[in-house]
């Protein structure tokens, strides 16, 4: 192997061990990052009958999608929040490049410690262990009439209002 074959092999190393590490990480405070179509996105928040008055926070918000979505296309506002600082980062340069600072922001943080009661409907696409320790953060922190929009898994104790049993999507409120 030459010396710039040894360095590409090295980098792509260096690379798949930083990818893993974040994957890890994120998976430790919630789930690990996977990304939700838009299409299945747009049915979440069209079953949460997201408005243009409302404010919509995806908890472990990835690269943005679903707050961008939630602004783009219904008119939203959203804020994200995400523990990894490098998706943290990507979806605040995506939120400047398209031009909607004015209606969606990412936060850098653990969602269990950000304080959510504004929201008028929250998005979650998280392990069911996780969606079990976040029921209580929602029954004491969310106003009554609040939409919670979960993607695969359940929030067992809460009242369901809508749901899409082919594409798992479940709505609840509280």
């Amino acid at each position: 192997m030459n010396e710039y074959g040894y360095i590409a092999s090295l980098i792509a190393a260096l690379l798949a061990f930083i990818f893993f590490i974040f994957q890890s990480y994120t998976q430790k405070y919630g789930a690990p990052w996977v990304p939700t179509s838009h299409k299945k996105i747009e049915k979440m928040l069209t079953l949460a009958e997201v408005k243009p008055d409302d404010t919509v926070y995806d908890l472990g918000s990835g690269d943005g999608r679903i707050i961008i979505d939630a602004a783009r296309l219904f008119g939203a506002k959203a804020v994200g929040i995400e523990i990894d600082l490098l998706r943290f980062i990507w979806t605040k340069a995506k939120i400047i490049y398209l031009g909607l600072s004015g209606r969606v922001n990412v936060l850098h943080g653990n969602f269990f410690n950000i304080n959510i009661s504004n929201a008028d409907v929250v998005t979650i696409y998280l392990l069911q262990e996780t969606n079990i320790k976040l029921t209580y953060k929602f029954i004491n922190e969310l106003r009554p009439g609040t939409r919670i929009v979960s993607n695969t898994f359940t929030l067992p104790g809460l009242k369901i209002i809508s749901s899409d049993e082919k594409d798992k999507i479940y709505v609840y409120i509280i």
